[in-house]
C-alpha cells in the first residue's frame, strides 16, 4: 500500500512532484509545517512534502503526506489533535514473499490488511504515524521524535 516512492534511497523532488506538493489550503498543511520544523531542528533536510495516497487509511484521519528528505522518503499519517496512534497495534506476517500488515486498536484502520511487496517499518509520535521501507530511517524517526 505504501507508495514505491517510500524507498530507502532518497529521491530528489522532480518537476512532476511539484504538482503534488502539500498546499496551504490542504487540511494537513499546518501539521506538515510543524513536523518539517521538528525534522529540520534535528538536522534533516526536507526536500519536499507531497500529497500521499494514504490520506484515508485510518478512521478520523486528518490527512497524510509523503516526505522526501536527505535521509530517505517516508509517509506520515496525521490524526487531529489530541488524538494519537498510541493504541494502534501492528501485526506483520509474510506469505509467498509478500508482507502483510494488520492494524488493530484505535483509531480503527479502514484498510485492515496492507499488502506489500517489500517490508515496511513503522514509527509513531503522538498524532503522527510514519511508514517507510527503510528500517534505519524508521528507527531514527522513532528515536528523535520520542526521546524518552
Amino acid at each position: 500500500m505504501a507508495q514505491s516512492a517510500s524507498s530507502a534511497q532518497p529521491q530528489p523532488c522532480s518537476s512532476g512532484d511539484l504538482g503534488a506538493v502539500i498546499r496551504t489550503g490542504d487540511a494537513v498543511y499546518p501539521e506538515t509545517v510543524g513536523l518539517t520544523k521538528d525534522l529540520e531542528n534535528r538536522r534533516y533536510v526536507v526536500r519536499c512534502v507531497l500529497k500521499s495516497t494514504m490520506v484515508n487509511f485510518f478512521e478520523g484521519q486528518l490527512g497524510a503526506a509523503l516526505y522526501r528528505t536527505d535521509r530517505g522518503d517516508f509517509e506520515v499519517l496525521f490524526l487531529t489533535k489530541p488524538r494519537t496512534f498510541a493504541s494502534v497495534r501492528l501485526v506483520e506476517h509474510t506469505d509467498s514473499g509478500r508482507y502483510h500488515y494488520r492494524f488493530e486498536g484505535s483509531p480503527p484502520a479502514r484498510i485492515r490488511d496492507m499488502d506489500c511487496a517489500r517490508r515496511n517499518f513503522f514509527a509513531r509520535n503522538a498524532n503522527q504515524f510514519f511508514v517507510t521501507e527503510d528500517h534505519q530511517l524508521a528507527a531514527s524517526l522513532g528515536q528523535i521524535l520520542n526521546p524518552s
